[in-house]
């Protein structure tokens, strides 16, 4: 695993889930899937967005969108901020993303950076297969230097 640190520009996720509320991420992801054509300017139709912020409750599972898209009735919009990223992907299956999730902070601690605003935003696309051990997901975590 080596991660990697992306300049990110803002951009605007519209989706199903809460930042702020506690939420269950199970719960939130059918729920998107049910309703994902109602966010009509998605930028790219291969890719969900999974976020957490922070030291906040709440879970958003949802679509990049356009910066002047409008939030269908029942979903909520978070803007990710612009800034600095560590990325890296995840292989294997989703219920051991955590271990993935601990290398890149234990990388992080050990590399002069460490973890800003938001914990942690996890695009999937085409190569997500949930529980298979050939699943692949990407996961980043706005940093600052230590």
């Amino acid at each position: 695993m080596q991660p990697i640190l992306v300049d990110f520009p803002e951009c605007k996720i519209i989706g199903i889930g809460n930042i702020g509320k506690p939420t269950n991420p199970g719960d939130v992801w059918p729920a998107l899937f049910t309703r994902i054509n109602e966010v009509t300017d998605r930028i790219n139709r291969h890719e969900t967005i999974g976020l957490i912020k922070r030291n906040e409750h709440g879970y958003l599972a949802g679509v990049k969108t356009d910066s002047l898209s409008e939030v269908p009735e029942g979903m909520f919009m978070y803007k990710i901020p612009a800034g600095l990223y560590a990325g890296v992907t995840h292989r294997g299956p989703i219920s051991k993303i955590n271990e993935t999730f601990e290398k890149l902070i234990y990388w992080l601690s050990t590399n002069n950076y460490e973890q800003f605003d938001v914990v942690c935003f996890e695009v999937y696309d085409e190569r997500f297969k949930g529980e298979e051990d050939g699943s692949e997901l990407d996961m980043f975590i706005q940093v600052k230097p230590a």
